[in-house]
């Protein structure tokens, strides 16, 4: 393609295909509508086009999350590209792999009334900025932004004035080369290697913390072997919820959004051994999970060793290459097969309730949710209140059929997020979980999931307004009245758009998951009436360390 390229819109096209590149979501502007033309026009690149910019950047978000793959989104300059804040700020803080093809204003035009520092809002969003100045340099400005994204940098915006995206490719510019996955890092240390199997093998009590830095694809099995030569229990980080979780060894999910059992196995075990995994407050709860014992912290980037948690042994390097090296040393040293070691779990958090309980308690929402969802489920949940009892309790097995949207804090990503998982999944169908207020900020993209025809529920916790900043005012001592919001009917809503919707009011309104759920094809959404007076604690507890102040509270189940 690149021979009959003419200009640079042609080549950042050509750059698009030679990338692989599938699908763009994107909005349409003056900006970008001359690209998204060329895109359309015979490249085989489907164009899925949101309601606004700021879902667009999800959907890219969400399809990066759940294809491994670069997500492509494109806006048009100015209130184009400020739109977006939200997404980008989400996509940066979970390393998530966008791209944004975001051009600028005419180079010349100082009076243009969308003309703004498009530099400095995309750098403090902490997504790369890589200017397109010159039609010389299309290639190499392009290949730049997808080679930081497949390093797993997070997201990167190509920028470009529409001038020189409308300039005439210099001749002798070539071909564009796609850009290749990242070298692997240099294997560990082996002396620090060597002193950290000695640490795991004198431990009377070794535990193994898991994240993200380790792919499902190959690098978990040396894990589980480690795990069984130790006899130590296996937690993960939320964000690698479901990794290893057939193990016989695996504890669930370390901190607040956790089971809690295995943060209590992590403040129990006399040596830790943290792979991949940033160790970050969240997930030792506050730093109290690593009470005092030998910590061995292993990952790929040396800048994530220490930053939250104080490592006596650094070991740098890929974390399942170093998982695969303790298993060669501790495995080949004769040592006798040590005995395991348990924390005893808490008893069952079920809620008992009567069939014509109303309003349903949110536990038990997710709990009938969680039961009628396949092993196989496509996952994405919402920022908020309800989804603390979200995250701990629905399941997952595969930490790439899993997202959760609160990276940046932000309520109402799941929407977009998940109808880029749609797309990047086709044919499967993706359960979002969200709040009432969640669903409100992101309404106008029930239009996209129709227009998609995506296999798509939505199960909206609805509790009259926001749940945690009611907790929060009541903590302390303040009149809550300025939560409770009267929204319009949800599932009224939903149908205006197109979507099948229906209400669950009480505990035996639940059924209606199990008999509707199983016909449905494109998008469906719940309307789940949750009581709004239970409180978890975990969530309080996250909520008083992002205050700074401890919140007063009365744990309920």
């Amino acid at each position: 393609m690149s021979e009959d390229v003419e200009d640079v819109t042609g080549a950042v096209v050509a750059a698009l295909v030679a990338e692989d590149t599938d699908v763009v979501f994107a909005l349409m502007g003056d900006g970008n509508v001359d690209l998204l033309a060329r895109i359309a026009a015979g490249t085989g690149i489907k164009l899925v086009h949101a309601c606004h910019e700021q879902g667009a950047v999800a959907m890219a978000d969400g399809y990066a999350r759940f294809s491994g793959r670069p997500g492509v989104a494109s806006v048009t300059h100015g209130p184009g590209l400020s739109n977006t804040a939200t997404s980008l700020l989400t996509a940066a803080a979970a390393r998530s792999g966008v791209v944004l093809l975001a051009p600028d204003t005419p180079t010349g035009d100082l009076d243009h009334p969308q003309r703004f520092d498009q530099r400095g809002f995309i750098g403090a969003t902490g997504a790369y900025f890589r200017p397109l100045h010159r039609p010389g340099t299309v290639y190499t400005d392009t290949a730049a932004v997808f080679r930081h994204v497949r390093a797993g940098r997070g997201p990167a915006v190509l920028n470009a004035p529409t001038d020189v995206m409308h300039a005439r490719l210099p001749a002798g510019a070539g071909a564009y080369e796609p850009t290749a996955a990242p070298p692997a890092p240099p294997p560990p240390d082996p002396r620090l290697v060597a002193e950290a199997a000695a640490a795991l093998a004198a431990a009377r009590r070794p535990a193994i913390l898991v994240g993200r830095g380790v792919a499902p694809d190959g690098g978990a099995d040396a894990v589980g072997e480690l795990a069984d030569l130790l006899a130590a229990p296996i937690a993960t980080t939320l964000k690698a919820k479901g990794l290893l979780a057939r193990h016989a060894r695996h504890v669930g999910v370390a901190g607040g959004l956790g089971s809690g059992h295995a943060g209590r196995v992590l403040a129990e075990a006399d040596c830790v051994l943290v792979l991949g995994a940033s160790a970050n407050q969240w997930t030792t709860d506050g730093g109290t999970a690593f009470s005092g014992g030998v910590v061995v912290h292993a990952d790929r980037d040396g800048e994530a060793i220490g930053r939250h948690t104080s490592a006596d042994i650094a070991l740098v390097g890929d974390a399942a290459a170093t998982a695969s090296a303790l298993c060669a040393l501790i495995g080949g040293s004769g040592r006798p097969a040590p005995a395991g070691w348990t924390v005893p779990d808490r008893p069952d958090q079920h809620v008992p309730a009567a069939p014509d309980s109303s309003p349903v308690h949110p536990r038990l929402a997710v709990e009938a949710l969680d039961a009628v969802l396949p092993e196989d489920r496509l996952l994405v949940v919402d920022a908020g209140h309800f989804g603390s009892y979200a995250q701990q309790t629905l399941r997952s097995w595969d930490p790439g059929r899993y997202a959760f949207t609160h990276e940046f804090g932000a309520i109402g990503q799941a929407l977009g997020v998940a109808i880029g998982a749609a797309v990047a999944r086709p044919g499967e169908r993706v359960t979002a979980v969200l709040g009432d207020g969640c669903l409100m900020m992101s309404l106008n993209e029930l239009s996209t999931a129709v227009r998609y025809r995506l296999p798509l529920t939505l199960f909206v916790m609805n509790d009259g307004g926001y749940g945690q900043e009611r907790h929060s005012l009541t903590a302390k001592g303040l009149p809550d009245t300025e939560a409770w919001h009267a929204w319009p009917d949800v599932g009224q809503v939903a149908r205006g758009f197109g979507i099948p919707a229906h209400c669950i009011r009480s505990v035996r309104d639940l059924d209606l998951l199990q008999r509707t759920l199983p016909e449905a094809t494109g998008p469906v959404l719940f309307d789940v009436h949750i009581d709004p007076e239970p409180q978890n604690p975990a969530f309080a507890d996250i909520a008083s360390r992002l205050s700074g102040t401890a919140l007063s509270q009365t744990p309920s189940t």
